[in-house]
């Protein structure tokens, strides 16, 4: 059954943008096919370092301690212990908005958050009563103008636009023409019109009450800057998210290191029993499935198997995990001697191949039933590389 994983981290998040989510789901790829894969088992210390090494220092860059690091990852454990299911992509989203960090999968919220931070300095520098003190209005407008500059050429050149259409009448309202002529007088009746602007100010301000409107004009230009910039930030970010190939997916999904059963599992599932070889994070790994309620070894075993034989006579030091699966039909004791006697049923063929004894070590898995019971990738064992 398919999972909607945009409608389980609104659990938590209501707000969720779906792009982000989709984006996380893309990321973890292959490892969301299988149940197993799909959930994180945060109780487990060696997955919790794994998420911490794999997602939040590689993928999203964070440089923070491991102590503060392995606390956030607890945070996000106690806000979903109600659930008994972890879901992957819903825990790797709440730890990306827990450090602010949406934005690597897409999210503009910082951008936009600057822009406002602009639009509200621009509106505290101008609203203001012109009858206050000169020296705090100065002030305002002295860091507005600091903010703007560092903005770049943009805003500059809007500046030297302002500037350019600042009209030279208010000068020449307050120089009395000396000619007795009557010329002058349309000036005179000019002057209603400056007194009923903004440019009363001058009487206030020294004659720099146009100061105001120049920097006005540079914080719009700059807030429109960074609007734009900020609905292009998606495009240009979306290469960091290629598409996964099969071939490319296979050792993506680190966070698992520490139990083998929930990295991402061979993709060829074979109907009833079968053995398949293929890699985890580089090194080579094995999965055999079997029948139903049965422990017998595919006939093939011997020949996919020679792969565990050959890394092991190249790495004498190597040690191999032998861990079994099987369908939650039947009792759980049932169950579990299915399990571990399909498991020693691999690790002594492993062992008439030629690879030591002591280099095989039967390990349970967190969950050994998965799945439903029709389904036939959790009637396996795998052996991996520890």
């Amino acid at each position: 059954m398919a999972v909607d994983w945009l409608a389980d981290v609104r659990i938590y998040d209501a707000g969720a943008d779906e792009g982000v989510v989709q984006k996380i789901v893309s990321y973890c790829g292959i490892a969301l096919q299988s149940r197993d894969g799909q959930l994180v088992a945060m109780a487990d210390p060696k997955e919790c370092e794994t998420v911490r090494e794999n997602f939040l220092k590689k993928k999203l860059g964070l440089t923070q301690s491991d102590a503060e690091l392995d606390a956030a990852i607890q945070s996000v454990r106690e806000v979903m212990k109600a659930d008994r299911t972890k879901n992957r992509v819903t825990v790797y989203y709440l730890l990306s908005k827990h450090f602010g960090s949406l934005a690597t999968f897409g999210g503009v919220a910082g951008a936009a958050a600057g822009a406002a931070g602009l639009a509200a300095a621009a509106s505290g520098a101008f609203s203001g009563d012109d009858d206050k003190d000169e020296g705090g209005s100065a002030a305002t407008l002295a860091a507005a103008g600091l903010g703007a500059a560092a903005l770049g050429a943009g805003a500059a050149g809007v500046a030297g636009a302002a500037t350019a259409a600042t009209p030279e009448p208010v000068a020449a309202a307050h120089v009395p023409d000396p000619d007795p002529v009557p010329e002058p007088e349309p000036v005179a009746a000019a002057a209603p019109a400056y007194a009923a602007s903004s440019y009363d100010d001058d009487s206030k301000g020294g004659g720099f009450g146009w100061l105001k409107w120049l920097l006005l004009a540079a914080l719009l230009a700059a807030l429109l800057f960074f609007v734009l910039r900020s609905c292009s930030k998606p495009a240009e970010m979306a290469p960091a998210e290629p598409t996964q190939t099969a071939s490319e997916a296979v050792p993506a999904p680190e966070e698992k290191a520490a139990t083998p059963a929930t990295e991402a599992t061979p993709a060829a599932v074979p109907t009833g029993s079968g053995v398949v070889a293929g890699e985890r994070n580089g090194k080579p790994m094995l999965t055999v499935y079997f029948e139903t309620a049965k422990t017998n070894l595919p006939t093939d075993f011997d020949k996919v198997a020679a792969v565990i034989k050959d890394y092991s006579a190249k790495n004498p030091g190597a040690k191999f995990a032998v861990s079994g699966f099987n369908s939650p039909t039947g009792s759980a004791a049932g169950n579990e001697r299915l399990s571990k006697g399909r498991a020693e049923n691999v690790g002594a063929a492993l062992q008439k191949l030629g690879v030591a004894a002591a280099a095989l070590e039967m390990v349970k898995p967190a969950a050994a039933t998965q799945g439903t019971g029709e389904d036939a990738n959790a009637r396996r064992v795998e052996v991996t590389v520890q």
